[in-house]
């Protein structure tokens, strides 16, 4: 552990990072305690939790910007650096180890790059991630430029203003990375389920990348036509959605053992997604999106929270549920779009379109490739200042 201390408080060696269509602080694993309590604290205290404003640290006051990467050498052969992602609670004194975020990925891919950790070929560096929530491996490829990440570029994404360069992340080896049975748990593409202040229901539980449920919009009563906010200050639809959380959790023994509504407060993990038919509606910068710009509505929800962009490991997850006979996703997309092994999705989303590309093998439900664009820049390099704990 190696901390500094000045101004009659402690440091820690910090990066804040831009990646996808959220925002980390990126910290040396050599600078911190071993896994446990001690080392929650200090994180902890860096984001400033708890807190909803966490305005005494470097947090956002937003899930999508209360993410910490921490980064290491590589612990497995196959690869060039260790990434553990921690998904930082703003109320609650608590941080959530056992999920994954693309969003972040991207941001530990432009690390890496900017720690020389990789291999070069040509003017990309190709950097294999040890995942190490999952135990999985993530295949990037980042842009470079006189020995440091290339940002200047016309790739846009959902969420980010602007342009910049364009990196890619491969999450093949993450089918089935939560329960390692594949990307379907339950083994069926569907399971009708009854779920508390609804009935019975049906969802499509998708183990890539992350732990997906996917239902129908209309099934949840979810207005697809209301805003984010809209959507978040209808209690009583929030509710819903949690409990349906909670029934996919109970359906595959996922937190047994745990205070199931406790741990739903802090899990990423499941991820719930309501989707539809593409739809004309109004994204958050207010620009209209037309039905032929994308093909499947979906909006994000976790932690009581619905998301005010999409996930990266989302539209992974969300793309092989498009490639899998009978999910509600699969039926929500016209088939004309997947009747390939390769194939294209494009969601809408409230911050704009993410497409995502994957080559699938049905037969088997194996996933070839599972491939995403995102971007990313570095925003500070420093000191984290901290009160000692």
């Amino acid at each position: 552990m190696s901390v500094g201390s000045q101004f009659n408080m402690h440091h820690v060696n910090a990066m804040i990072i831009r990646g996808g269509s959220s925002k980390g602080v990126y910290l040396d694993v050599g600078d911190l305690p071993p896994p446990g309590a001690e080392r929650d604290e200090v994180i902890l205290r860096i984001f400033g939790s708890p807190d909803a404003r966490q305005i005494d640290g470097l947090g956002g006051a937003d899930k999508l910007t209360s993410k910490v990467g921490v980064m290491g050498p590589p612990t497995r052969g196959d690869c060039d650096i260790d990434f553990l992602f921690g998904q930082v609670n703003q109320t609650l004194p608590r941080i959530d180890w056992s999920s994954n975020c693309g969003n972040l990925s991207s941001g530990a891919a432009y690390y890496a790059a900017l720690k020389g950790m990789g291999r070069v070929a040509g003017d990309m560096l190709e950097v294999r991630i040890h995942q190490v929530n999952l135990g999985r491996r993530l295949l990037a490829r980042v842009p470079i430029r006189d020995g440091a990440p290339e940002i200047e570029g016309d790739y846009a994404i959902g969420g980010v203003p602007g342009t910049s360069a364009r990196l890619d992340l491969d999450f093949v080896d993450f089918a089935g990375a939560v329960f390692g049975k594949g990307p379907l748990p339950t083994g069926n593409p569907v399971d009708r389920v009854d779920v508390d202040g609804i009935g019975p229901l049906d969802m499509s539980l998708v183990d890539m990348a992350n732990f997906h449920v996917f239902v129908r919009a209309e099934d949840v009563g979810l207005p697809v036509g209301k805003s984010v906010g809209e959507l978040q200050s209808d209690n009583s639809l929030v509710r819903k959605l949690e409990n349906v959380r909670m029934a996919a959790c109970r359906l595959v023994g996922f937190g047994d053992g745990q205070d199931l509504a406790e741990q739903l407060k802090i899990s990423v993990n499941p991820l719930l997604y309501a989707v539809a038919p593409p739809l004309e509606y109004m994204q958050s910068n207010g620009d209209m999106i037309r039905p032929s710009e994308y093909d499947l509505f979906s909006r994000s929800f976790a932690r009581y929270e619905f998301s005010k962009a999409y996930p990266a490991s989302g539209s992974i997850g969300t793309t092989v549920a498009v490639g899998l006979p009978g999910t509600v996703a699969n039926r929500s997309v016209d088939p004309e779009l997947f009747a390939r092994e390769a194939f294209t999705i494009r969601t809408g989303h409230p911050s704009g379109i993410v497409d995502v590309d994957v080559s699938l093998n049905q037969a088997k439900v194996a996933v070839n490739y599972a491939r995403i664009g995102r971007t990313a820049r570095l925003l500070m390099d420093g000191k984290a200042y901290y009160r000692a704990p």
